[in-house]
């Protein structure tokens, strides 16, 4: 470990920012022991817009945007209450490092302002940050993924089999077929993930997790060659070049462990810090919680539970698995394989059922007992036990991401009878979830990849024990939970005090993680006769995960067909 200063005055911090689905949270963390002096989180105003932008103009099904000064607003909140709660001193600030959900990707001017703050394009859908969950564009991810298979491209290897329609590539090529007004106009599409260390420095900083993980990019050889965006449309030829990284001539692409840029002057007076304080490259917010846990070895499978779960893990070289959303070396850590696969809807479905499929006596006995009312429906859901309910959930309210790649898949309850009550479906929807991520722990076990232990993070994982015991018996292995609130951004911590380490006297991101990784778990152990009631329901997941999500009856993505084709009928500008 470093020889750091003794005195509090001469001791060394560091921030980290987290940009998720619904809110910024930030931390300031001593870099010596990663030991969190302040948070704050940042709500954002304009949440999701899923239904209408601002102006009121409809979006159809499928669409999830944000509005970029939420993102701004949430520096200028975020960054100052940590100073002012942690009483250190601006100078003893010597690094920032960031994650955000992705890919979210916003079209930008050539000052990297959002194009939807510009009048002229605010009634554009697409001149609007389109969410990691915006899953408008299947076709064009369909049409990546033949181009791969007709070029033989390598990308099917490292994507899972399928080129995601959550991936920056398909989002742009999305705007491009459906607003080409849009795609003109705009100097550049961007991670929010870049944007945001792009807008501490004031310069264009790009992170190659992100580009190899949403974008094609290659560490070694750098984006395909135009032979492969003209397949899509002669006039996407020189992509790269035209609408991503290689617009910008001056622009930093590195790791983020690595220092990319520093604080601007005027962002520093702005957030009361110091000029130069070190930023770094951006990271996606399911990547960071890896440092944040220790996790630095193959075999370890790490879930980050939210509104989505992330489920990622290590590896000495690379395979190819079914399913995955990335298998690309140096992504986590320089020198290590790094598989990245989840579930696209977790937190925000059981979130939809308790807001919309409750009646109106659950919602008054939670509020009697001061209880939210999913709070009231897990106690009621503790109760039950596995079969009890006689339900099978599929959990695919947002589509799948892993192992099947296929948004246009939808959730399902088989078993449903006048007797079933809402904490039985409730229960069922997290067994569900619980189902569904054992099926991506076998498919990478199916592939080569270990899985001898399991760690987790994230709002569910701390708050719902019974959530995580399910996930325990239904996997038959231990889980250990974080106790830690803020894992993403310690982790965005870390990486700034491996980036920062001229200061911080750290060689390595392993150097910083073995000193400011969090330590503390809750195990929750598999109880071996509910697992064994489990592995009967688990079959029948499967089969009808099978079933419906491989090709022998598609009447999912037929429904998703009718009701977005209704949807263009009402809406013809789109």
């Amino acid at each position: 470990m470093p020889d750091y200063p003794s005195s509090a005055a001469d001791r060394l911090f560091t921030i980290g920012l987290d940009y998720g689905s619904l809110s910024c949270r930030g931390i300031l963390t001593d870099v010596r022991s990663g030991a969190i002096l302040a948070e704050e989180t940042f709500v954002y105003p304009h949440g999701v817009m899923d239904a209408s932008l601002p102006d009121g103009t409809p979006l159809l099904p499928g669409w999830h945007l944000q509005h970029p000064s939420d993102y701004l607003d949430a520096l200028q909140a975020v960054i100052p209450a940590l100073v002012k709660k942690s009483g250190v001193s601006p100078g003893q600030i010597v690094g920032i490092g960031t994650d955000a959900t992705a890919s979210t990707v916003i079209p930008v001017d050539e000052n990297m302002q959002p194009l939807c703050l510009n009048p002229d394009f605010a009634p554009h859908p697409h001149a609007w940050p389109k969410m990691w969950k915006h899953h408008a564009a299947c076709s064009q991810a369909e049409k990546l993924t033949a181009i791969s298979r007709e070029q033989r491209r390598p990308y099917l290897d490292r994507y899972g089999g399928a080129v995601s329609s959550e991936c920056l590539i398909s989002k742009v090529i999305e705007t491009f077929e459906c607003d080409r007004t849009v795609y003109d106009a705009a100097y550049a599409f961007m991670e929010l993930a870049d944007w945001i260390p792009s807008q501490l420095a004031g310069a264009p900083i790009f992170s190659t997790a992100l580009a190899s993980a949403k974008a094609f990019y290659d560490i070694k050889s750098g984006y395909p060659d135009g032979d492969f965006f003209a397949a899509v449309h002669p006039d996407l030829e020189h992509l790269p070049e035209d609408k991503l990284i290689g617009r910008f001539p001056h622009h930093v692409l590195t790791h983020p462990c690595n220092h990319a840029g520093g604080l601007s002057r005027h962002m520093a007076e702005a957030l009361g810090l110091c000029a130069g304080t070190v930023v770094t490259p951006g990271h996606m917010d399911a990547y960071t919680p890896m440092a944040a846990l220790g996790i630095d070895k193959p075999g370890v499978m790490m879930m980050i539970m939210g509104t989505s779960t992330g489920i990622m893990l290590l590896g000495d070289e690379g395979r190819p698995v079914s399913g995955v959303t990335a298998s690309l070396p140096d992504t986590f850590f320089p020198g290590l394989w790094g598989y990245a696969s989840g579930q696209a809807s977790v937190g925000d479905g059981l979130q939809w059922f308790a807001d919309h499929c409750v009646p109106g006596k659950y919602e008054r006995a939670a509020e009697s007992e001061g209880l939210t009312v999913q709070q009231y429906l897990t106690k009621l859901a503790q109760r039950l036990s596995p079969g009890e309910t006689g339900l099978i959930c599929l959990d695919w309210i947002n589509g799948n991401k892993s192992c099947l790649g296929n948004p246009r898949l939808s959730g399902m309850f088989l078993g449903l009878n006048l007797q079933t009550t809402p904490e039985q479906i409730y229960r069922a929807m997290v067994e569900g979830t619980a189902f569904g991520a054992r099926m991506i722990a076998e498919a990478y076990r199916a592939a080569g990849v270990a899985v001898n232990e399991i760690r987790a993070c994230g709002g569910i994982a701390g708050k719902n024990p019974l959530m995580m015991q399910i996930y325990a018996d239904v996997m038959g292995m231990p889980i250990s939970v974080s106790r830690c609130t803020q894992v993403p951004a310690l982790g965005a911590a870390i990486y700034a005090a491996a980036a920062a380490g001229e200061k911080t006297g750290y060689p390595s991101i392993f150097a910083a993680m073995e000193a400011m990784a969090e330590r503390e778990f809750t195990v929750y152990m598999p109880d071996e006769r509910r697992h064994a009631a489990y592995e009967t329901l688990y079959r029948e997941y499967r089969t009808l995960h099978d079933y419906f999500g491989c090709g022998e009856n598609r009447v999912m993505e037929r429904l998703y067909a009718q009701r977005t084709q209704g949807g263009i009928l009402n809406h013809q500008k789109y």
